[in-house]
């Protein structure tokens, strides 16, 4: 027969077994804390932009740090506003990335010119990380990337 007895940090549970004979267990899991923006690190270029009267076309060099602390699966990533990057909101598979690993993921591109026309912005893009946890529950973390030449 089991007892469960709720702890403040999981579960106590009283076992007896067919001869009355009592074992105890402590189940306890650690808090899940919330992905915050230091927990990876984003870099990118672009490289071989070619462009002609209908299309631009290059590569994006997109490099991603693990911090996290823990191992990070189906990573997808993407820009979430209007921008000079990827120029759509498309998503870009990163794949897994164990705890302070990185990996560098090539995107070659092709979009149409007039999309890319207006202003140019400078400095550091918003990019969405989503990712799965070790135990497989679902995390969108947003970090400032840098633009590397």
């Amino acid at each position: 027969m089991v007892t469960p007895q709720r702890e403040k940090r999981g579960v106590k549970m009283r076992l007896r077994n067919y001869f009355g004979i009592i074992a105890t267990a402590t189940l306890s899991m650690s808090p899940l804390t919330s992905p915050a923006e230091d927990d990876f690190h984003v870099h990118y270029r672009l490289e071989n932009l070619s462009e002609d009267s209908q299309y631009l076309s290059g590569t994006l060099f997109l490099n991603v740090y693990n911090t996290s602390g823990e191992d990070a699966f189906e990573i997808i990533a993407w820009v979430l506003d209007p921008n000079q990057v990827t120029y759509d909101q498309r998503q870009i598979g990163v794949g897994s990335l164990a705890d302070g690993a990185q990996v560098e993921v090539l995107d070659e591109f092709i979009v149409p010119i007039e999309i890319t026309q207006g202003e140019q912005e400078t400095g550091p893009v918003t990019w969405r990380l989503e990712y799965t946890d070790p135990l497989g529950a679902r995390h969108a973390v947003d970090v400032l990337g840098n633009d590397v030449p």
